[in-house]
């Protein structure tokens, strides 16, 4: 099995480095994230068994599409967490997922890691998506998710000035890396809990990307889950937080 670095950034600003196997993984999030509860949302503690299903780095031309498309066969309504450069390029696919009834959220402009960062490159990088995200039916997007899950304390205080709620989540399959469909099925309904936050992408840091082990997966991993009884929430439904009005004392960007 093979052994992959991943970084987890939290309260002290500085990079912890943890060595994990697919099967250290899940325990890792489990213990990290009670380092980081009070901050970051990585998921929800509750017996209900809802579950949000989440997308990075859209929107893309052909595997959005695909995968609107499925979320449309099986009822489930979703978070994508969008790259504004993608979404200035895409405005009706990304129109195209607020008219399904799914939640937008953002995922910085241009996809960098936010602690090489200064404060301001920060408040661009949010700013600008934030603006884009507005634009779509009068949006009011709550959750911003770091590029690379990768933060410090300074990162996060600049995210909060901006209104916005940092969110993870606690199952990621590491589908960018295409381990394979099968592999990706068996990561996600294994780690799957009351409450989980699933991670997974619909695009990439550029539109050169094959999400296609993605989609496959999904065809098996939502009939799965349903049958165990889940029900797929969006992010605001799992924390019952109102995105109708764009002026809430929450929401400084709005």
């Amino acid at each position: 099995m093979s052994i992959r670095s991943r970084f987890h950034n939290f309260f002290d600003g500085g990079l912890i480095q943890s060595t994990l196997s697919d099967m250290s993984y899940k325990a890792s999030i489990e213990r990290l994230g009670r380092l980081l509860i009070k901050r970051v949302v990585w998921r929800n503690h509750t017996d209900e068994k809802r579950i949000a299903l989440t997308f990075d780095d859209g929107p893309h031309p052909l595997y959005t599409t695909q995968i609107l498309a499925i979320l449309r066969e099986y009822s489930v309504q979703a978070t994508f967490f969008l790259i504004g450069k993608h979404l200035s390029n895409h405005p009706n696919l990304a129109q195209s997922i607020v008219d399904s009834g799914h939640e937008i959220a953002n995922h910085t402009y241009s996809h960098q890691l936010l602690v090489r960062l200064s404060n301001d490159e920060i408040k661009r990088e949010i700013q600008s998506t934030h603006e884009l995200l507005s634009g779509l039916n009068g949006q009011n997007p709550r959750f911003l998710r770091p590029p690379m899950g990768l933060f410090s304390k300074r990162v996060l205080d600049v995210i909060e000035e901006s209104g916005y709620r940092t969110v993870v989540g606690d199952v990621y399959p590491r589908d960018p890396h295409r381990p394979g469909k099968d592999k990706i099925v068996k990561r996600i309904l294994s780690r799957t809990q009351a409450g989980s936050i699933i991670i997974l992408h619909d695009g990439g840091n550029t539109e050169v990307v094959d999400r296609s082990q993605t989609v496959d997966a999904l065809k098996e991993i939502i009939p799965t889950l349903k049958q165990r009884g889940f029900e797929f929430v969006t992010l605001s439904e799992m924390f019952k937080i109102s995105l109708e009005s764009n002026n809430t004392k929450n929401n400084k960007l709005g």
